[in-house]
């Protein structure tokens, strides 16, 4: 019998897979987004004007204490108020730019912090601009530092993805549930399920490995 609990999963396995591309768009569209969010994010509230670190403190403390499953049903059931009508995919792409944007904030308010004073005096003695010192200075050495950081939320991203499977988004999660109500196989199924997750947060972790050794020897001066 165990067997063939284990052949009917297999013999699931395509259907399982298509679930992937819109785990996968949903997981780079949401890393991207969550990054630039973070940027701006992190930039505000590394600012010397005081009122633009209370708005990027609030925007953190707030999405930082929200449970992402309750933001989620907020995003979906709260838009329609604002006559705002969309699919289950891009208001599944809002809440995890939104929410990890916050966490990715707070990442890159550290690294700046963590940036020597006498860098950022060199890069104005050298009449850079603003945007240019964050630009060829800065941001560089942040996105170095970080990386690690930056790694573990992309995976958390990753899995929070999952979530969105309860505004019936067909990803890997809805997908699987489907599979076991009709098979009941559900150890089985949602093995497979985490093995896809697994695999996709281990490419995320070697992508980003790559990309430090590339910024690394950018900022070194040998790319």
């Amino acid at each position: 019998m165990v067997s063939d609990l284990i052949k009917l999963s297999i013999e699931n396995i395509p259907i399982l897979i298509k679930g992937l591309p819109i785990t996968i768009m949903l997981s780079v569209l949401g890393v991207i987004l969550a990054l630039l969010v973070g940027i701006v994010g992190g930039v505000l509230g590394n600012s010397s004007i005081r009122i633009l670190k209370y708005i990027s403190k609030t925007y953190v403390y707030i999405f930082r204490n929200v449970p992402f499953l309750i933001f989620v049903y907020l995003v979906f059931y709260g838009l329609p108020y604002a006559n705002i009508h969309l699919s289950a995919f891009p208001t599944a792409i809002i809440a995890l730019v939104i929410c990890h944007g916050a966490y990715m904030s707070e990442i890159i308010r550290g690294g700046l912090s963590a940036i020597k004073k006498e860098q950022k005096e060199a890069a104005i003695s050298l009449g850079l601009t603003y945007s240019q010192r964050m630009r060829k200075v800065i941001l560089p050495q942040v996105l170095m530092q970080i990386a690690g950081s930056t790694a573990g939320q992309t995976s958390l991203l990753i899995k929070d993805t999952s979530i969105v499977s309860v505004i019936g988004l067909s990803e890997l999660t809805r997908l699987g549930r489907e599979i076991v109500v009709r098979t009941y196989t559900p150890f089985t199924i949602f093995l497979f399920v985490a093995f896809f997750y697994f695999l996709l947060c281990f490419s995320m972790q070697k992508l980003s490995n790559w990309s430090e050794s590339k910024v690394r020897r950018y900022t070194m001066g040998t790319a």
